[in-house]
């Protein structure tokens, strides 16, 4: 039974068949309210399957309340293993990842891990290599209006720094994921996976190309935390 459901929908469903229960005896015990006074006009055998049927009731809210406990004990534990996936996945990428962002030399080390890893496969699944760099090529669009910016270049690193927060996240969402690996094999996973691409071709002609135009974009970009 503790597949039915998380806990709380169980907890939700023994709530109704409590309820349901309490209505019944309502009828078989002859209260004076609504419900005790309808149960005059029921037969000796009526109310003997009422009263049957709480029983019935009551056994199967007592499985339920069982169900709720085994399935509310493996939620705790899901949800500490889970905690403590992510804590490792995001130590783990800080450590791998360190991508620090300051120099022109550091954003054009985040363009092209990014776009080197979506090339593998294993960042930004929703674009296609083409994609993604249609995509970079659009940020380098002259923004309508520079409010908050001091030129076009702190603006396009300022894109970069986007770029390197999504990839943080991705990364550290994909090594968490728990299929029953641990976390540092997923991450070796998606490190190879990276090996053989790269093997293959080091870098394509479009990502060479994707980062001339930012190199470009980025020179006079000033230096440090955008």
């Amino acid at each position: 039974m503790n597949k039915f459901g998380s806990a709380a929908d169980l907890r939700s469903q023994q709530a109704k068949l409590t309820g349901a229960t309490r209505e019944i005896r309502k009828l078989t015990g002859g209260g004076i309210d609504l419900f005790g006074k309808l149960g005059c006009y029921l037969s000796f055998e009526q109310k003997q399957l009422l009263q049957d049927a709480a029983r019935l009731l009551d056994s199967v809210n007592k499985q339920i309340e069982h169900a709720k406990e085994k399935r509310d004990r493996y939620e705790k534990k899901a949800k500490k293993r889970r905690e403590l996936r992510e804590r490792l996945a995001k130590q783990l990428v800080a450590s791998n990842y360190p991508l620090p962002g300051n120099t022109l030399e550091d954003r054009l080390e985040i363009l092209q891990i990014a776009l080197i890893y979506n090339r593998a496969r294993v960042f930004d699944h929703l674009y296609s290599t083409h994609q993604l760099h249609s995509k970079l090529k659009r940020w380098l669009e002259r923004p309508k209006q520079l409010i908050g910016w001091r030129s076009e270049a702190e603006y396009f690193a300022s894109q970069v720094g986007s770029l390197r927060c999504d990839f943080i996240s991705h990364l550290t969402n994909e090594i968490a994921y728990d299929d029953g690996s641990e976390v540092e094999e997923r991450l070796r996973v998606i490190k190879q996976k990276v090996a053989d691409c790269t093997a293959q071709i080091a870098l394509t002609s479009e990502e060479q190309e994707t980062l001339r135009l930012w190199t470009d974009a980025l020179q006079s970009a000033p230096e440090g935390l955008i």
